[in-house]
């Protein structure tokens, strides 16, 4: 089992290519591979979700550094170079880090990860400060998008140390139940905000029409092909699903016969093994 668990292991650092042959060179390769996958954060994460910076390093034990001139400042800039050619939505999906969802996968992500409440509904109910009501509503009242400068001084957040401390807060707030879509635009450095259920209409209207339980099965059927296996208590924690509700979506996978439920070295709990293209 101990063999079977390193070629498994082995098999999902290929796919997500975190090794030194199956690395990207650069952030071109990247938009095909966010595809792929559907679900990648920008730096390391989670163990159990692949980051586009260990793929470009074609290392899985790789660390970060906060310098501009190395790797980790290369993969920063991705941001905005990704953003412009629309590889993903980018947003706090992944332990609240940023993380590009493909197109292909956002409904089904919105589903399971979003608040698709409006904000009014979620003010009224305490769900939301009213520091981060008044983001929505200037971003409503703007009926489009907001660079962060023109956005502090509409939602009434001026300059000052304190004053930036409880944006950035209210903004957390609205990013960690994705509902703002931060974008940025050709020949622009600069950083937009949208109320994601504008700018994203067509996407969050197809989440909307899905069942949490379709959503799951969606996003497990392009998740575990490349992940090879699924951890279920660590994967529910990092994507902040209920662990009960991820386990009945995989032991749907495992009626199939598509997946099993293995012992693998390092966890502690049975993994869910994909088999379907197993040699």
């Amino acid at each position: 089992m101990i063999q079977a668990g390193e070629t498994w292991t082995q098999r999902r650092l290929a796919n997500w290519r975190q090794t030194p042959e199956t690395r990207i060179a650069g952030d071109d390769e990247a938009p095909e591979l966010i595809d792929h996958l559907g679900l990648i954060t920008l730096y390391p994460a989670s163990s159990e979700v692949p980051n586009l910076y260990h793929a470009y390093m074609g290392d899985p034990t790789a660390k970060t550094e906060a310098k501009w001139d190395s790797p980790s400042g290369i993969v920063y800039s991705w941001r905005w170079t990704l953003g412009r050619r629309e590889a993903g939505f980018y947003g706090v999906v992944v332990r609240k880090r940023p993380t590009f969802v493909s197109w292909r996968l956002l409904p089904a992500t919105l589903r399971l990860c979003a608040d698709l409440r409006m904000p009014d509904e979620l003010y009224d109910l305490g769900v939301i400060s009213s520091a981060a009501y008044r983001i929505t509503q200037a971003l409503e009242a703007a009926d489009g998008s907001l660079t962060t400068g023109e956005l502090r001084e509409a939602a009434g957040f001026p300059a000052g140390r304190e004053q930036r401390t409880a944006y950035l807060k209210a903004i957390e707030e609205l990013d960690t139940r994705l509902l703002l879509a931060k974008f940025f635009t050709p020949g622009d450095d600069v950083a937009h905000h949208a109320l994601l259920y504008v700018r994203y209409r067509e996407y969050v209207d197809a989440a909307e029409r899905l069942t949490r339980e379709e959503a799951l099965d969606q996003l497990l059927r392009v998740y575990l092909p490349n992940a090879v296996y699924a951890a279920p208590t660590i994967l529910a924690r990092h994507l902040q699903l209920e662990e009960a509700e991820l386990h009945a979506g995989l032991d749907r996978l495992v009626e199939t016969g598509q997946v099993e439920k293995r012992a693998l070295p390092g966890y502690k709990e049975d993994c869910y093994v994909w088999m379907s293209d197993a040699n």
